[in-house]
């Protein structure tokens, strides 16, 4: 068994463990920021997709709304009496427009959600690029110098 001093001595193996340890954050650089880049995608479509429908039902009510005010201001000109169903229509108005305000407000929180996730892309994409690559770097220089160190061993026998 070797102490940790016969280790740093031998090039060989402090070479290798470079190259070892360089693999295997090659390795990890490879899966872990790309699932996770996948996996914050996937989420940020789901939540596009939940802003449109929510988006789209929002104009719809706002017309809904703005025509309803409409009704209601030319009632309140006209002194007529109108059936109680078209009334009971024309009172939903302040219900339309509290649902309008809560799908401004979704609306709102689904946007804060997005940007989100995209600053979260932002890092892991970084992330991978400014550990991918050193990590390559390194190990790359590691193969080298202990295929030097390796190369001048052999030559160190032969002699």
């Amino acid at each position: 068994m070797e102490t940790a001093s016969s280790f740093l001595a031998s090039g060989d193996n402090v070479f290798k463990f470079l190259l070892t340890m360089c693999i295997g954050t090659i390795l990890f650089n490879i899966v872990y920021p790309t699932d996770k880049i996948r996996e914050l995608e996937i989420r940020r479509s789901e939540l596009n997709y939940k802003l449109d429908i929510i988006n789209n039902d929002s104009r719809k009510l706002f017309e809904e709304v703005k025509k309803l005010k409409r009704i209601e201001d030319n009632l309140a000109d006209k002194a007529v009496s109108y059936p109680a169903g078209f009334m009971k229509k024309v009172e939903s108005f302040d219900l339309k427009y509290e649902l309008l305000t809560k799908k401004d407000y979704e609306i709102k929180h689904l946007r804060k959600l997005i940007a989100i996730s995209e600053d979260e892309l932002e890092f892991y994409s970084g992330f991978r690029f400014w550990s991918y690559y050193p990590s390559m770097v390194i190990g790359l220089l590691s193969l080298i110098f202990w295929i030097k160190f390796y190369v001048k061993s052999l030559e160190k026998e032969e002699h």
